[in-house]
């Protein structure tokens, strides 16, 4: 492989590691907040904890995408 596309993979690389980092703080929030809600707000409930297995499954994706990038010689 030559140094540009070496490079392309180190920024490619970097930018999904920042997006890991954003999702994984949003989802932070995300338990946070379901961790606050009252018992009797069910539907928001369900959408929180909806919204966290997605982002999970999600943050899980993307660590499976960097360590293919990081197996690339």
């Amino acid at each position: 492989m030559n140094k540009q596309r070496r490079k392309e993979l180190e920024d490619l690389h970097d930018d999904l590691q920042n997006l890991l980092e954003k999702l994984e703080t949003i989802m932070e929030e995300e338990e946070e907040y379901l961790a606050n809600l009252p018992e009797n707000m069910v539907n928001r409930i369900e959408q929180s904890e909806n919204a966290i297995c997605s982002m999970q499954e999600a943050c899980e994706c993307i660590t499976g995408a960097l360590n293919y990038l990081e197996e690339i010689e």
